[in-house]
Parts: C-alpha cells; structure tokens; sequence
C-alpha cells in the first residue's frame, strides 16, 4: 500500500514536505510506528501534525491498510481537522482511515452489528427534559423509610445529586458494589488520616482536651454521614437504567457501555472480528479518557502483542477532567507498558510568546501531580 495512489506526485511532495516541517521531536514521534508510544505534548506543540503524520508514514511504507488504522480522538472538531490534514498529503485515502471520537466510534460498531445489539434499535437519546422526569421518578417510586424521600419542602432535592454521580459511574464503568467496597475502605481509614488528627493540642469551648494526634470524632461522623448518602445514591443506579429502558431512552454514555458490554461477553466474537481489523491505534488528548473510554481501547489493542498504541497527552491541560476524566489512565497506560514504551516529550510550542511560555512553565513545574514529576526518572525531559 502506498499513499502515491491519486494524482501521486502532489500528494508525494506534500508529504515530503509536511516531514520536512517536523523538528526532532516530532519527527521522532512519527517515525516510531511500532510498538507503544506515549507522547508528552501541550497546546500548540503540533499534536494533530504529528498524528496525521504518523498516519501518512504507517501507509507510505505499507505497515497497514488505511481501514487497519483506527485513530481516536475527543471532539467531533478534532475528527474534523485531523481529516482535513489527512487530506492534504495523502488525498481521498483519508476516508478510509478510521477516525472517530469514542461514541461515534460505539455508535459505528452498534450500526455494523444491529444484529448484536437489536434491543437497542427502538431506544431514542434521552432529552434534558426527560431526564428530570427519570430522576423524580425514581424519587416518587421510593418507600416512605428511605433517606431520600423527602414528603415536604423541595421533593425533589436529591435529583441534583443522582444525575452527576450517575453520569460518573457510566464514564468510569463503576457498579454500585464497587463505590460501596470503595467508601467502606476510605471510610475505615479515616482515623489514622492526618486531615482527621488534631494537630496540636486542643481544648474547645466546652473545656474537653484533645491531644495531639488524638481524632476528629465529629469530622468523622460528618464524614461517614456523607459517604452513607453516596451509598444510598450508587444503589439507585439499576432503577436508573430500568426507568430509561422502560421510557425507550438512553443516555450518552450508553452506547460505550453497550459495545464494552459485548466485547466482554466470552460468548461473543464480536470483539475479535474488531481486534484482527485494528493493527494501528492513535488515540488524541489520552489525558481526557475515562475509564469506559480506556476499556474500549485496552480490549482492542490487547490482542496484540507490544500493541500499536500511540497516545498523545496533556497533563497540563485536561479539558474534560470536570466530565471524569483523570491523569489515572495516562500513568497507567505508562506502567502497563513500561519496559518496552517509547516516551516522547514535545517542548516547541508553535502558538504561544515566549514571556507567555516561561510564566507557564514557571506555573506548571509547581504542580507535583504533572505526568512529568510523577515519572520524571523515566522520561527524557
């Protein structure tokens, strides 16, 4: 397979030509097609020029077919830019490389195999409006004993509590038994955390002493009070998923869940078929996957042996870490594949003036959570 197909020496020197822009770094990047590769790249270092690149590289020198190629990234913007780059060095091979974000993705995989997933054919998306219809139902249906029927006053209180937990436990693909194992062990270890210890020796205004080290009972309590009520909160989760099926709805986050679902039955060879297709995986803003997200991707590079995997993140810049994403992801992605992982840090920024630069660079070398001090013995900065 060549990237010389149409109108062959245009597309040739703009290839050429796009290498020839690259600097050390993101040459290197590109020219690491095999094997597990972990990017280091902030805001206008050339992300998308080094992805679409690398794209270009794998099929000029006929690694892999343009359909073997699946590259995943966070926006329908960033789908929309990285084609458009695609196209300019390679030309209409770009529509036959897979790029998507990860729903359009699921809902690609839920649409080549409706069969499969047949009991989802008659589900609409859940509109805003029907939403809080879910949540007060599941409210109202609740016994008179349970701690969030509220029979006075704003009925319908604890509805602002469910919709953001819930949303989480789909993104991270987490079961209310596990956020019960999860705050029972956060919760055993309350005493002997420093943020629940006086720190000195202390005497309130009732004229009780406290020495040092001694517990903060009331703190505790609070505490445990608090954790009792994302419990009860997590346990409401089925009803969640039945009140949508019953009202034919579903969810944004539903369709990953649905495709994970099946790539984890042992009974089905759905996953397979997905595993043999994919032999290169490029994945955008790695920092902002969620857990869900994160199992797709392991399930399909995970039949391979030292997988294609090249990931690009940020750890300065998490752009959709209000929506659940975390830096957990990247750093394990780092110790899943550390013996044999190549780490490429990008340092050039393109966008930014330079007295914008160093007061960044002042600013982000403070955080001690960056990927970069976490494992800063590892990789070359």
């Amino acid at each position: 397979m060549s990237i010389i197909q149409e109108n062959p020496e245009q597309y040739k020197q703009t290839f050429l030509s796009e290498l020839a822009r690259l600097n050390l770094q993101q040459k290197e990047a590109v020219d690491q097609t095999e094997g597990p590769v972990l990017v280091v790249a902030g805001p206008g270092t050339g992300k998308t020029q080094i992805l679409t690149a690398r794209i270009g590289r794998i099929l000029e020198e006929g690694l892999a077919e343009p359909h073997n190629i699946l590259c995943l990234t966070y926006t329908d913007a960033g789908v929309i830019a990285m084609r458009k780059r695609l196209l300019q060095f390679i030309g209409p091979t770009a529509y036959n490389v897979h790029i998507y974000t990860f729903h359009s993705f699921c809902n690609q995989v839920i649409q080549e195999n409706i069969e499969i997933f047949a009991d989802t054919r008659d589900l609409r998306p859940c509109s805003e409006l029907e939403m809080i219809d879910v949540f007060r139902k599941i409210l109202d249906d609740l016994p008179k004993t349970h701690p969030f029927k509220r029979l006075v006053g704003d009925v319908y209180y604890e509805q602002n509590r469910l919709g953001p937990l819930f949303d989480v436990m789909k993104k991270e693909n987490w079961t209310a038994q596990y956020i019960h194992n999860a705050v029972d062990e956060y919760l055993e270890s309350l005493p002997s955390r420093e943020s629940f210890q006086y720190k000195r020796a202390y005497t309130d205004k009732n004229g009780k002493k406290y020495q040092k080290g001694s517990v903060k009972q009331k703190q505790i309590d609070d505490e445990t009070k608090r954790m009792t009520t994302l419990k009860y909160a997590s346990d409401l989760f089925v009803q969640y998923q039945e009140v949508l099926k019953d009202m034919k709805r579903y969810d944004y986050n539903d369709m990953i869940l649905w495709v994970l679902r099946e790539f984890q039955n042992p009974d089905s060879e759905l996953l397979i078929s997905y595993q043999e297709r994919y032999h290169y995986f490029l994945v955008d803003e790695y920092q902002d996957t969620n857990g869900a997200q994160n199992s797709i991707l392991s399930n399909l590079a995970d039949y391979w042996e030292d997988a294609n995997v090249f990931v690009v993140g940020d750890d300065d810049q998490s752009i959709y870490r209000f929506q659940g994403a975390n830096m957990t992801n990247i750093v394990d992605y780092y110790e899943k594949y550390k013996e044999i992982i190549k780490t490429i840090v990008l340092q050039d920024n393109y966008r930014s003036t330079q007295p914008i630069l160093d007061a960044s660079k002042v600013l982000i070398e403070n955080n001690q959570e960056r990927l970069l001090n976490t494992l800063k013995k590892d990789i070359p900065t």
